[in-house]
């Protein structure tokens, strides 16, 4: 249950620990030294885990709720880092949780501003985060004592970068400038672990300062952010992190909005079952001007609570470079 004070979590359970933000996650709440970490897994995974004092490890079938109410019973949140693919099983495990106990869930967002009604009704890939934040509501509606804190971290930084999706493409040195991009925020891996366990390390409730509580974020966004940054500013960091100048790159010019420009091509996609185009508009709505990928004067206040500092864009560019190249989503 609670910490002996009554006002502090203790005992959190990491579904996908082993993934890109659960693995973050796991090593910044370790860092506190305050929690009880159960990680959940299936029985045929193969993933492995730290050994720690603090870290216990419960291996299952998500389908058994025998399984998932043993692993559940006792604690006071869970953290979801599913990967992309095994985000469909959160709403049973939801459900489990809410059934024992479980006040504080940190459902699969990790995304995109979930308070902006435009963004998320246009990009496909926010639907099913709104859906379980309903589900959690609608279970808080019931009787069931849950509430849901949402994880704005707009795009990963560093695996954006690997990846191409802010149109430049670091391993062929080639770009698309679009000339109608505006500032977007953008977090690091690192930041979101850091943020995560600074989130649950704040009291459940303090009278002297409201924001700073689980309280004030609860079924609300917590937005944590490295960077607010331009893509003219990823690209020139990017040519200072090789050395390169831009008669070294290919530059193609192009427009978020308007006929042709990259939300009407990634629509068409999205229309003809494209899931690469889906994640294209997904970017766009993150770098287009007046979108919603702006929320920096949220971020703002949320880095005082948990005295997150900025990341600095140079020195992650230069790490960027020499990481190697990540596989596809799949």
């Amino acid at each position: 249950m609670a910490d002996t004070d009554n006002n502090h979590l203790k005992n959190i359970v990491v579904v996908g620990a082993s993934g890109n933000v659960g693995a973050s996650v796991l090593k910044h709440l370790l860092s506190t030294n305050r929690f009880n970490i159960t990680i959940i897994s299936r029985t045929d995974s193969k993933a492995t885990f730290p050994s720690h004092p603090s870290i216990s490890v419960k291996r299952g079938s998500y389908d058994d709720p025998a399984f998932l109410s043993f692993a559940f019973s006792g604690q006071d949140a869970i953290i979801f880092a599913l990967g992309f693919l095994a985000t469909g099983e959160q709403p049973k495990l939801i459900s489990a949780a809410a059934k024992v106990g479980v006040r504080w869930i940190i459902p699969n967002e990790y995304a995109g501003d979930g308070t902006n009604k435009a963004m998320m009704d246009a990009v496909l890939m926010f639907w099913p985060k709104r859906e379980v934040r309903k589900q959690i509501e609608d279970l808080a509606a019931e009787g069931k004592d849950v509430k849901w804190i949402g994880i704005a971290t707009n795009p990963w930084t560093e695996f954006s970068m690997q990846m191409g999706m802010f149109g430049i493409n670091i391993h062929e040195r080639r770009v698309t400038l679009y000339d109608d991009a505006g500032s977007f925020n953008t977090s690091t891996l690192e930041q979101v672990g850091k943020g995560i366990a600074a989130l649950l390390s704040l009291p459940i409730s303090n009278p002297s300062n409201t924001r700073a509580s689980l309280e004030h974020y609860a079924n609300n966004f917590v937005y944590v952010s490295s960077f607010l940054t331009t893509q003219r500013e990823l690209f020139e960091a990017i040519r200072r992190a090789t050395g390169t100048t831009s008669a070294d790159w290919t530059i193609e010019k192009s427009s978020i909005f308007g006929p042709g420009g990259k939300i009407e091509v990634a629509e068409e996609g999205v229309r003809k079952g494209d899931m690469i185009a889906s994640g294209g508009l997904t970017y766009a709505y993150y770098m287009g001007e007046g979108l919603g990928g702006n929320y920096e004067e949220k971020a703002r206040e949320d880095r005082k609570v948990l005295d997150l500092q900025e990341d600095n864009l140079d020195v992650l560019m230069r790490e960027v470079v020499r990481m190697p190249k990540p596989v596809p989503l799949t």
